[in-house]
């Protein structure tokens, strides 16, 4: 009985062990996309190419891709909004190579961002999977080799707000300043929220740069 138990205990720790993988602070392209196989049921035969990045122009590729990037936090779904600079962290440019930024940016120019999309009829996320597949080959052609270097997630904008809303409580500033921006910079606890969020999420910008929502930034040289 007690043995039936400890077999019982152990595979529920290594279930929750198994669930609590893919929700970490660091990741690399290799483990997000470990993930999306496993999330789009992806089998081991179809996936061999993709483990040696090796990414065919169909509509499951397209897909995993997707994934891979909501994965990585290099694109926010919720706004259409691609990450730009977070993407190079995942590419190593070949040495010597000087025009790297240069191709990868007129890439980068041609990739439509569409409106936000009308998820309920029809399949959704089509014309963000495009263009986040259209990111991803400018690098991909452009910038260099995929790296296997894990690097720091930034925040969700989910995760931003209740970021916000734990260092608010945490120093003492009501919720409701939240909402105003200039007076919440006003308030005397100011700088103790702000150092908060900075530990908290490491940035201390919380807000979307507007200019990044219907177009697709360059990357800096």
């Amino acid at each position: 009985m007690h043995l039936r138990l400890l077999l019982c205990g152990v595979c529920c720790l290594l279930t929750v062990g198994g669930a609590l993988k893919h929700h970490i602070l660091t990741k690399s392209w290799d483990e997000a996309q470990s993930d999306c196989l496993e999330y789009l049921r992806i089998e081991s035969s179809r996936a061999k190419p993709y483990i040696s990045h090796q990414y065919e122009d169909d509509q499951t590729t397209k897909e995993l891709l997707f994934c891979i990037l909501l994965n990585l936090r290099v694109y926010q779904a919720t706004q259409n909004v691609p990450r730009v600079e977070l993407m190079r962290q995942f590419f190593t440019p070949d040495a010597g190579d000087t025009m790297h930024v240069n191709r990868t940016n007129e890439c980068l120019r041609r990739v439509q961002i569409p409106l936000k999309e009308n998820s309920s009829c029809g399949k959704p996320y089509l014309g963000a999977i495009e263009s986040a597949n259209g990111m991803f080959r400018c690098f991909y052609y452009y910038y260099g080799n995929l790296n296997r270097s894990a690097v720091e997630l930034l925040p969700t904008m989910l995760e931003r707000q209740q970021i916000q809303q734990e260092c608010a409580k945490i120093v003492g500033i009501p919720e409701g300043l939240l909402r105003c921006g200039s007076h919440l910079k006003n308030h005397p606890l100011y700088s103790n929220f702000s150092h908060c969020v900075m530990l908290r999420s490491g940035s201390s910008t919380m807000a979307l740069d507007e200019n990044l929502r219907n177009s697709l930034n360059v990357i800096k040289a």
